[in-house]
């Protein structure tokens, strides 16, 4: 016997895809707005982000701090907690790990500067 899928679960699985969708809607309305052409824009975004090194290198230098600060925040909703200082959280983390490798790292053994900067 086959297993029914039910609304709610089909609908949990289609949301991201929906939501992508919805996003390149609302974004090719803006653009056709300003008398740029949708396809020819999203297609020079893909394009410039991932075809040459130098374009995947900027992409994940600029995803990354993103993915972070998503992974955070998803722990914490996870535990019930609410978490809306992400983005401040995750500056002052960048700024102590800058002072504590500056300040620390020709007195102190390598290893332990990397550890005291994670």
């Amino acid at each position: 016997m086959a297993k029914r899928v039910s609304a709610a679960r089909l609908l949990d699985t289609m949301l991201p895809l929906i939501a992508v969708i919805a996003a390149l809607i609302v974004g090719s309305i803006i653009l056709l707005l300003l008398d740029v052409n949708p396809v020819e824009a999203y297609k020079e975004m893909f394009v410039g982000a991932f075809t040459n090194k130098n374009g995947l290198a900027d992409t994940l230098v600029k995803a990354t701090p993103l993915l972070l600060v998503g992974l955070g925040i998803v722990i914490a909703f996870r535990a019930k907690v609410i978490n809306i200082g992400a983005e401040g959280q995750f500056i002052v983390g960048a700024l102590l790990t800058t002072f504590v490798a500056v300040n620390l790292g020709e007195r102190w053994p390598a290893w332990l500067v990397i550890i005291l900067c994670l």
